[in-house]
């Protein structure tokens, strides 16, 4: 299943979209054009959304439940002597590694999920920061 999620810029609201071979994307919640998938094919060469060339990988694992178990790790060290660090810190890296990837376009930070990011590289700062102008 390949989708297309954002944050839409008319209702502030995130919104994932299933897609089918061609789709026009708009936002489920108010109906704002998004733009348009040609081909599924080559979604990753030109974002369909703001039509930028440059994407970033990253895990679709939420940080929040990664930090929140390192901190229940750190909570326990004086109790477990300091050796619930690397226990708690290897559940986070087995959830993390079980996690599949996803692309993510520098521009308008829409995910593409269920596609394959692996001939993309991770987030680059001095690429982001190019890029940062155009967020809100």
């Amino acid at each position: 299943m390949f989708t297309i999620g954002r944050h839409c810029e008319q209702c502030k609201k995130f919104s994932e979209i299933e897609l089918k071979d061609v789709s026009l994307l708009s936002c489920p919640h108010c109906s704002v054009h998004w733009g348009e998938v040609k081909t599924i094919n080559e979604i990753l060469q030109n974002c369909p959304v703001c039509g930028c060339r440059q994407f970033y990988q990253q895990k679709d694992f939420n940080q929040g439940v990664g930090c929140l178990i390192m901190l229940v790790g750190i909570g326990l060290v004086p109790w477990t002597y300091g050796l619930s660090l690397p226990v708690f810190s290897l559940i986070d890296w087995l959830i993390y590694r079980k996690i599949p990837s996803m692309a993510v376009c520098y521009r308008c930070g829409a995910e593409f999920k269920g596609f394959d990011p692996s001939s993309l590289k991770s987030f680059k700062h001095h690429i982001g920061l190019k890029y940062d102008k155009f967020r809100t």
